[in-house]
């Protein structure tokens, strides 16, 4: 789960361990809905791998709240009395998100309980206006022009943004209109991971490329906790013609950035698929040790940069099993998920508030 600006409520999980196990039962029941869109409780017991019983108990808490609806007896012939089936209600809440980790455009957008976006607002990124000013405007304007209960505030960040997260989440607490809702804050990848995570990939490594390349871990020991970092310094050879913040120039962060303006540049898509094949021979490495390490079987790149397409995946992938140890392949894909910090951001409010 992507780290939350709610610190009484980290201190109060931590003694409490059940409640995070009760919250990880329940994200695991809603993501599985929002992707199957409806279910019986045998059907989420069977895909969830939750006991009945568990099953059973997360379901009686999610109808109590209204986010779950019973919608009437499943029309499939079987012997035995006919399953209630059910679905997440979308009218039920919604939930306010914004995604903070474009270098134009703050983004906000007020999110239905299956992850679609209602209503959009984006303001553009100006280098002299007070950010956190404008991230509690949009969520005001959105809360505003909501139509139903709203259950808290997202906000969706890069590694390097926690200080803008603390002056946003300030700015949202002396706002009338926002100071009552609890602002939960997402690093990057983490809240990638988890809206790539409920479009149906069990394990995976996310790696969010941008201004800085960022990982994320989705395991079944994982799903519910922060593991976004930054990706490894490491040395992957050549001179990428610029300093890294770590003081190197062969490191894969110069590289990817400076591939990433190049592939901007380039003069034709020939030219494109060429840097393309360098950043990912350049990636294949560092991916394969944190790869190798976890035995994961796949890894899923995401971001905002000319380099990402099948082009670079396909080259990620080569140079990530040269890397590795063989008999067992891993294959690299692109994320599919669009707008996925708003939609990662929405499912960790959703999964903080009803637990």
């Amino acid at each position: 789960m992507a780290e939350t600006v709610s610190l009484s409520a980290r201190a109060t999980a931590q003694q409490l361990p059940v409640h995070g196990t009760r919250r990880h039962n329940r994200a695991v029941v809603l993501q599985t809905l929002l992707r199957e869109e409806t279910a019986s409780r045998a059907d989420l017991a069977r895909m969830t791998g939750l006991a009945r019983p568990t099953i059973t108990e997360v379901i009686r808490e999610l109808l109590a709240t209204g986010i779950v609806i019973e919608t009437g007896q499943s029309q499939e012939v079987r012997v035995g009395k006919p399953s209630v089936m059910l679905e997440i209600d979308r009218r039920a809440v919604q939930s306010i998100a914004i995604d903070l980790t474009g270098p134009d455009w703050i983004v906000g957008a007020v999110c239905a309980p299956d992850g679609s976006i209602l209503l959009r607002s984006e303001v553009a990124r100006d280098p002299d206006a007070d950010v956190a000013a404008s991230v509690a405007a949009i969520a005001a304007r959105l809360v505003e022009q909501s139509d139903a209960a709203v259950l808290g505030i997202g906000l969706g960040i890069g590694l390097d943004q926690r200080h803008e997260a603390t002056a946003c989440n300030a700015a949202l607490a002396a706002q009338p209109t926002t100071a009552s809702l609890t602002v939960h804050t997402g690093l990057e990848a983490d809240v990638v991971a988890r809206a790539e995570a409920g479009h149906g990939t069990d394990e995976f490594l996310l790696a969010r490329l941008g201004a800085v390349t960022s990982t994320a871990i989705i395991t079944a020991y994982t799903a519910d906790a922060s593991t976004a970092r930054e990706l490894a310094h490491l040395d992957v050879g050549g001179d990428a013609g610029r300093e890294c913040v770590c003081g190197s120039r062969t490191c894969v962060h110069v590289w990817l950035a400076v591939l990433a303006e190049r592939c901007e540049n380039a003069p034709d898509e020939t030219a494109r698929d060429a840097v393309r094949d360098e950043a990912g021979a350049r990636l294949g490495a560092p991916l394969a040790a944190i790869v190798s390490a976890l035995d994961l079987p796949q890894v899923v790149l995401s971001g905002d940069t000319a380099l990402l397409g099948e082009r670079l995946c396909h080259a990620a992938e080569t140079a990530l099993m040269s890397a590795r140890l063989p008999g067992a392949h891993v294959e690299v894909r692109g994320s599919e998920v669009r707008d996925a910090v708003l939609h990662g951001v929405a499912a960790q409010v959703l999964a903080y508030e009803l637990a």
